[in-house]
């Protein structure tokens, strides 16, 4: 949980060393403990509300609150076809996120979610080609690679759901499912990638429209590069998209928002 306040007064802390009325950094740690305590959330989303919230009804001087959440998730173990009744594993690195802003103006929350560390890898049915080329150009084309990347997705919801009651769980679970079925597709045969970009357009793409509470979807995907291991040739055998090296040299990170327009069809 993140933290940030803001309120007219505070200018006076920064430039006239006045700290009456500031909310020391330890308090709102402790604050962040007694509202996890309280709150009867179970979505990243609802602890961040409660604790917004209580924030401002704690402390009339503050004009608005910003809290951000990332829940690391935990599975419970399995033993013999059983749920271990204390046992869990680290769901890794993969994190559920929630960034919640309220003013004290306006009684509806602004909801941003989103999930961390979604790390995804196919190993075939990916290419690459036709892309500019000039003097720098180093990059061979070709249809036939391995696709990897670490997502990070955020997903805002329309203005006039945000004041209902929303589901988070129901909506995440959609969206991570959606995303899934738009880079893998088919579990036989899969989908062809011509590029990294057009398959994160077709993902945000999915999630619209399987999502109508959402307005707009922002997926950043950095490339983990799986590179051909051609120098078989020169050991004696024979390369045949069976044999790669991870690398963390410097690559790309391809960022797209796909938006909801009233007039679209998705």
């Amino acid at each position: 949980m993140a933290t940030k306040l803001f309120s007219p007064i505070y200018q006076g802390v920064f430039t006239k060393e006045d700290n009456a009325g500031l909310v020391a950094t330890d308090t709102q740690k402790n604050t962040v403990y007694l509202v996890a305590k309280r709150s009867s959330a179970t979505t990243p989303e609802g602890y961040a509300i409660d604790m917004c919230k209580h924030l401002l009804s704690e402390y009339s001087m503050l004009s608005a609150v910003e809290c951000e959440v990332h829940e690391t998730r935990w599975e419970r173990v399995s033993v013999e076809g059983e749920s271990h009744e204390h046992g869990f594993t680290k769901v890794a690195p993969e994190k559920n996120t929630a960034r919640v802003r309220l003013t004290r103006d306006d009684p509806q929350p602004t909801v941003v979610s989103g999930v961390t560390g979604l790390t995804v890898l196919k190993t075939t049915q990916s290419g690459f080609s036709n892309f500019l080329r000039d003097d720098k150009t180093l990059l061979p084309e070709t249809q036939e690679r391995c696709m990897a990347t670490e997502m990070s997705v955020e997903w805002r919801y329309l203005p006039t759901k945000a004041a209902a009651k929303i589901d988070y769980a129901s909506i995440r679970s959609v969206v991570c499912q959606n995303l899934l079925d738009g880079y893998f597709g088919p579990a036989a045969g899969g989908v062809f990638s011509p590029s990294l970009q057009a398959t994160i357009y077709d993902m945000g793409c999915l999630v619209l429209k399987a999502a109508p509470d959402i307005a707009d979807i922002s997926i950043d995907t950095p490339n983990l590069h799986y590179l051909p291991f051609r120098s078989l040739e020169s050991l004696g055998d024979k390369f045949e998209d069976d044999v790669f090296v991870p690398t963390d040299e410097p690559s790309g990170s391809i960022h797209c928002t796909v938006s909801r327009q009233p007039s679209a069809t998705l």
